[in-house]
């Protein structure tokens, strides 16, 4: 009986084990979990803590906010002081003001960059990589991760998306060229709430 015990518990330790190895998936794998995650979501908000290692500091800055996301092409992040901001992307459009009383700055993103491309992309079954882009994908335990480097140009270089197994984003890693990173990691997600316009505004 002793010795059925320990097999078993030997057993259920390997299992265990096996579940947490990380399984690489293919490109189109990847991209398919990404399309399953986000084809039934109309819009989500988070609260999320972002670390933002920039090039130049060796320092990470860690901050509390929230972000908002609308289907097509909506994201909206606000992040409370000691390092308050408020970002809005619309499309291939992102403003940036710093501070509540902050100049407003202005960025346009190649077109291969914008939401609106993103999520036409994901809204039918993928049956191969865009061209331009690579990708990579590795499913750990409840966790899968994809990586996706667009074509070359704009200041992404890389993004990284980790979702769980219930189609909840987790975590946001975006790298960008100029060498700064931000990790976003979100925490209790809503979806499909009913954002409106009004939501999505840098006031």
């Amino acid at each position: 009986m002793k010795l059925f015990l320990s097999l078993l518990f030997a057993l259920l330790i390997l299992t265990a084990a096996l579940k947490a190895e990380a399984r690489n998936l293919t490109p189109v794998e990847g991209l398919e979990a990404l399309r399953r995650s986000f084809g039934t979501m109309q819009d989500f908000t988070a609260d999320l803590t972002q670390e933002k290692q920039l090039s130049i500091m060796k320092k990470k800055l860690v901050m509390q906010g929230q972000i908002r996301f609308k289907k097509p092409d909506r994201f909206y992040m606000e992040l409370v002081p000691p390092y308050s901001s408020k970002v809005l992307l619309k499309d291939t459009v992102l403003l940036q003001r710093l501070g509540n009383q902050g100049e407003l700055q202005r960025i346009v993103l190649p077109p291969e960059q914008g939401l609106s491309r993103w999520f036409a992309t994901l809204a039918k079954p993928i049956t191969a990589v865009p061209e331009g882009m690579e990708v990579r994908a590795e499913q750990t335990g409840s966790q899968t991760s994809v990586t996706i480097r667009p074509a070359k140009g704009g200041q992404l270089k890389e993004l990284t998306v980790v979702l769980h197994d219930d189609g909840t984003v987790r975590k946001l890693v975006l790298e960008e060229r100029a060498g700064d990173k931000t990790v976003m990691t979100f925490r209790k997600t809503r979806k499909n709430v009913g954002l409106s316009e009004a939501d999505f505004r840098l006031e």
